[in-house]
């Protein structure tokens, strides 16, 4: 194979995957907002800082074992989204994705329930919210 040919299919696989690189990263998990919750309390709101539309969501939980449930998901227009959701996070764990319904959605905030693994514990834990296009 010439030396032009091998460079020029080169070229061309290296700008295919240029313009192909923007896709892939609207793809990514978006980070949408944070929470630290109090093992005190058994409700919460954690509020979306993010902007643009989502078409499903992702939970996750740092420095605490936590189970949430009762997640009410409230978006932009106001409607609201109560998906039967019983979580429980062990160490650094994700949750289920939880597809919105419809049509990409702005998320407003997240109202659940929470209580600490085993019950009872006492501490915080940090529950992130994050969003995928």
């Amino acid at each position: 194979m010439p030396r032009a040919h091998r460079l020029s299919c080169a070229s061309v696989l290296f700008f295919g995957l240029v313009l192909h690189a923007p896709g892939s990263l609207q793809r990514a998990w978006v980070p949408l907002g944070a929470r630290q919750v109090d093992f005190r309390s058994d409700h919460d709101v954690l509020r979306a800082s993010g902007e643009g539309r989502f078409k499903r969501i992702r939970l996750v939980v740092e420095g605490g074992d936590l189970e949430i449930f009762d997640v009410r998901i409230t978006f932009g227009d106001g409607a609201t989204f109560a998906p039967v959701t019983r979580f429980y996070f062990k160490g650094k764990s994700r949750s289920h994705v939880m597809t919105l319904p419809g049509a990409a959605r702005v998320i407003r905030w997240i109202d659940f329930y929470h209580q600490s693994l085993p019950p009872g514990r006492r501490g915080k834990a940090t529950v992130r919210l994050y969003g995928r296009r």
